[in-house]
């Protein structure tokens, strides 16, 4: 399977549990109840509640009554637990009261209206998540990004999906439940550990991968513990309580301790990239690990406090939007900047979403006459299609201020000495242009420009940036590189074509790609650039930059030549004037 398809998978499981937690809100099954809540009970669980209306009430179960829950199958103690199965459907509870056992039969039911948990701040928290995990995931694929994505799946409440699939028979609901419960209750903390580790790139230090297989061996032992208390805990996630609140906690700290310790070994500039995604990623732990203390005790029938909920649920957006920023601003992940189209149109979409709905909501309440408001909404409509061309390019515009600003700028700059190099006056000042600005302006690790002076002569170093004085002087004119971008003119990337160069820059200004200098089909010489200082190569946006700069440069070379050919003409024609004798009278 190669990395696009992945990239597409993980991407659509993220949007498909988005829409499974707005289901929480909206699917009909999420409305439907068996008129009991359950509480826990010793190894048997107790009636906390009851809706008078129910069945089990008109079958004379009462709030006190104990529910033998381990004498139930697995599916059975799930659709009792998440209180939710298609309307009609019933199930024996074995009820015991005063040490006498009885079976009654609950039916599922509409659920009384108010009383689905779906709190605006849930969806928002679960829409910035999911969707900025599943941008990221389809962009760069990798171990890492799918452990970011099990985390954002993380966002729903695990009762709340159950329900959408008690409409599965058996055993495919019961499987279909224990997947999800053991999935998406506990796990998801548990996946910034590998996520942590490989952030923002493997490990390459001996020390940095066993910390890698030590997080993925804590993932996996998490893994394994959730199963087992999925099949085996009578209340699920309640009962044991104690035993959920200490795993919960040791992973808060162990995220908390690998995240100290990845920061720790970063250094200089790496450290303040990272370190806004480390912050982040300290909030959303905390927040999630909130979350799940207080919802277990909510269930327990506490109460909790007017807005802490929502505080932890929101705190959980903190390391998507700052992995976000850290993609945007500092690159990060390289995920390349198709970004920005996508959001213009998303942006032009729901603007329009949001003004025809306006329009229709106020149309309704203000113009009571019908055919007066559709013909209004019909005006408004028409309007704004009109209108469409002119709010893309504001919103353009705005989003490349905002978000891209940065990579605008650089290309402005570049578009500038492009502009410039037509007015140079030496060579030097075309090298300086091609190997000291271009990778200033593109934040490249390093950068040389190879030139010769006559046919058959091996290209010499004539300017570089982050190359050391013992680094590579002269390329031959044979030699595998130059035929190759005499045959393809065009840039390359020399891991693609597995050109080494010898005595060339290694690690972080190892030459990454080069670019042709041509004149007229001529190679009069070439461009070698490093990776960012990031590490990633320089997307495609970016390599058509640098092009358009060396062929620039290769006309400008020529200009010069052709200047100081002119300037040596003129120079000889005065020289040989005065060694002319002067006209004399006859």
């Amino acid at each position: 399977m190669n990395r696009p398809i992945v990239g597409y998978i993980l991407a659509f499981l993220a949007i498909a549990m988005l829409c499974l937690v707005f289901g929480e809100a909206l699917a009909p099954l999420a409305h439907t109840t068996f008129g009991v809540r359950i509480v826990p009970s010793g190894n048997r669980a107790a009636v906390g509640r009851i809706l008078p209306d129910s069945a089990a009430y008109e079958a004379g179960v009462r709030v006190g009554d104990q529910i033998d829950v381990m004498s139930m199958t697995i599916g059975g103690r799930m659709r009792l637990r998440t209180s939710a199965s298609p309307i009609g459907t019933q199930i024996a509870v074995p009820i015991v009261r005063n040490g006498q056992r009885r079976f009654v039969t609950f039916v599922s039911g509409p659920r009384p209206t108010g009383s689905v948990f779906a709190s605006w701040q849930f969806l928002l928290s679960a829409l910035v998540t999911l969707l900025i995990v599943a941008v990221i995931a389809w962009r760069k694929p990798s171990t890492a990004t799918a452990a970011l994505v099990l985390y954002g799946m993380g966002a729903c409440t695990t009762a709340g999906i159950v329900a959408q699939f008690s409409w599965l028979s058996e055993p495919w609901y019961t499987i279909v439940g224990v997947f999800i419960i053991s999935a998406f209750s506990t796990l998801p903390i548990a996946a910034l550990l590998p996520f942590i580790v490989r952030f923002p790139y493997p490990p390459v230090t001996r020390e940095a991968r066993i910390r890698m297989h030590v997080a993925d061996g804590l993932f996996w032992a998490t893994a394994i513990l959730c199963l087992i208390e999925t099949l085996y805990e009578p209340v699920l996630y309640v009962s044991w309580f104690a035993f959920d609140m200490a795993v919960t906690m040791g992973l808060m700290a162990i995220v908390l301790i690998f995240a100290v310790l990845v920061y720790r070994d970063a250094t200089g500039e790496e450290r303040r990239r990272i370190g806004w995604v480390m912050a982040g990623l300290i909030v959303s732990a905390a927040g999630y690990t909130a979350f799940n203390i207080i919802d277990t005790y909510i269930v327990s029938g506490w109460t909790a406090p007017p807005g802490v909920v929502a505080a932890t649920q929101l705190l959980q957006c903190a390391l998507p939007l700052a992995l976000a920023y850290a993609v945007l601003r500092h690159r990060v992940l390289d995920i390349g900047f198709a970004l920005n189209r996508t959001m213009v149109y998303g942006a032009i979409t729901a603007l329009v979403v949001a003004v025809v709905s306006l329009v229709d909501w106020l149309s309704s309440r203000v113009i009571s006459e019908q055919r007066w408001a559709l013909a209004l909404e019909a005006v408004i409509t028409i309007g704004f299609g009109f209108a469409l061309n002119f709010i893309h390019g504001k919103t353009e515009r705005l989003i490349d201020r905002i978000v891209f600003r940065a990579r605008h700028l650089a290309e402005k700059r570049i578009e500038y000495r492009i502009g410039a190099l037509g007015f140079s006056s030496s060579a030097a000042a075309v090298d300086e242009a091609v190997a000291d600005d271009a990778p200033r302006i593109l934040d490249l690790s390093s950068a040389a420009v190879f030139g010769r002076l006559a046919e058959k002569e091996p290209f010499t170093r004539k300017a570089s940036f982050g190359w050391s004085g013992e680094s590579t002087v002269s390329v031959a004119d044979d030699s595998l590189l130059v035929r190759t971008l005499r045959s393809l003119e065009r840039p390359i990337v020399l891991d693609d074509v597995a050109i080494v160069l010898d005595s060339a820059p290694s690690g972080a200004a190892r030459p990454a790609i080069a670019i042709p200098i041509v004149t007229q089909h001529e190679l009069i010489g070439f461009a070698l650039f490093g990776n960012r200082r990031d590490g990633a190569l320089p997307d495609p946006e970016e390599i058509g930059l640098l092009a358009k700069l060396c062929a620039a440069a290769g006309n400008a070379y020529g200009a010069v030549e052709a200047r100081q050919w002119r300037e040596r003409a003129a120079t000889l024609e005065r020289s040989l004037a005065n060694l002319m004798p002067a006209n004399q009278p006859n």
